[in-house]
């Protein structure tokens, strides 16, 4: 279970050291994105990337851990609350924009998992997987950034989309009931980044340069990473959570 946690930990840490360095490199892009009333736009821009490597070093050496993941978790709840919750009144039929907040509250979960505040891995579970049902139900209305990321070469892709999206479900379906221990997380896991193997390597081989390629394949690789957290949970953990319930 501890490989299988610290193969989640440096996927997760992996992708928030690339978003880091996307900071720098896309700054004045990024600080389009924060909220016009905030003053020092370029700041925030680079500050939040000095954030993302700081903490993703921090996981990745287990040093200040619980500190790390815990003020990571609270940026990603301000994202949410000053971006995403913004946009998405101003466009509430656009699934991209959900997409993008239900996915920064899936790593936002991972967050408190990787803390291990013991008061925090319950909702943590809930956070990182409650949103990956909204996203595969996308997979059913075959929205065009989501179908996309089935390889060309499968056949029959659309039948390959509600295939996926139904698995996905399911393997949530047996994380929130707690039930098979860490199975389902393992299977999703392995699932998810098979997939974003599959999908991202060959367009990234084609075009190392592509900032949204890399954003897109790091966002997915954070997802991967905390089903590989979840599935690395010890037995006593659900042993305790069963208990609690009865």
């Amino acid at each position: 279970m501890d490989k299988l946690t610290a193969l989640g930990k440096w996927l997760y840490a992996a992708a928030f050291f690339v978003f880091g360095i996307q900071h720098f490199m896309y700054a004045n892009f990024v600080a389009t994105l924060i909220p016009g009333w905030l003053p020092w736009h370029l700041f925030w821009a680079v500050f939040v990337g000095i954030a993302f490597i700081l903490a993703a070093v921090s996981i990745v050496i287990n040093k200040y851990t619980r500190l790390s993941s815990l003020l990571l978790a609270t940026l990603l709840a301000l994202f949410i609350l000053l971006i995403h919750i913004p946009n998405l009144s101003a466009k509430l039929q656009n699934a991209q924009s959900w997409a993008r907040a239900l996915q920064d509250l899936t790593i936002m979960g991972t967050a408190l998992l990787i803390s291990g505040q013991a008061n925090l891995q319950l909702p943590g579970k809930y956070l990182f997987a409650i949103p990956l049902v909204f996203l595969a139900m996308q997979h059913f209305t075959h929205a065009a950034f989501v179908t996309a990321k089935v390889p060309a070469w499968f056949p029959a892709v659309e039948v390959w989309d509600y295939i996926i999206g139904l698995v996905i479900i399911v393997m949530v379906a047996g994380i929130i009931s707690n039930r098979y221990l860490g199975a389902p997380a393992l299977m999703l896991a392995v699932l998810l980044l098979a997939f974003a193997l599959l999908y991202h390597v060959p367009l990234l081989a084609a075009n190392l340069y592509n900032g949204q390629q890399w954003t897109a394949a790091m966002l997915d690789a954070a997802i991967a990473g905390g089903a590989f957290v979840v599935a690395g949970l010890p037995a006593i953990y659900y042993k305790n959570l069963n208990m609690a319930t009865k």
